[in-house]
């Protein structure tokens, strides 16, 4: 006589041998499920397209937030700053703008010839005096990025 086991909907013998194969089917289904998940993700994730070694124009994104407090400040030094960029060599453009929904939240566009326009300007005079001004400001991190066209 087989045991009886407790069943949801009455008591009636449960067979460990078809319990082993429900297991194993439940198991092989779930590794074929995750595989398929995984093929389907490495094949979502397309290569980067080739960076140019030396891109022309030269995009620069900059996310600026200041302290609520220090807001007007921020934004005098912004203005000059981005007053200040427009006339140096190199530069093709220069923004300034402000997030909506968050008045402190900063975005600086720039455009540069090349790389190098770009460096010169990192180390020139106007870059680090804003920096030196603006940072006690800063409510997150200066968050700088190297952008290129898609062509």
């Amino acid at each position: 006589m087989r045991p009886i086991r407790w069943s949801l909907t009455r008591w009636s013998p449960i067979h460990w041998s078809s319990f082993r194969w429900t297991a194993l089917s439940l198991s092989l289904a779930a590794l074929i499920f995750g595989g398929a998940v995984l093929a389907a993700r490495l094949r979502a994730q397309q290569p980067a397209p080739a960076v140019p070694t030396h891109p022309s124009p030269y995009y620069v994104i900059n996310f600026v937030d200041s302290v609520p407090n220090y807001r007007e400040a921020a934004v005098a030094a912004l203005k000059q700053y981005v007053a200040d960029m427009r006339k140096e060599p190199g530069n093709q453009s220069a923004e300034a703008l402000v997030q909506l929904n968050r008045p402190n939240h900063f975005f600086l566009y720039e455009v540069w010839e090349n790389d190098e326009a770009f460096q010169k300007h990192e180390a020139s005079a106007t870059t680090l005096q804003f920096r030196n001004k603006i940072q006690p400001m800063l409510g997150a991190p200066f968050d700088e990025r190297a952008h290129f066209k898609l062509e």
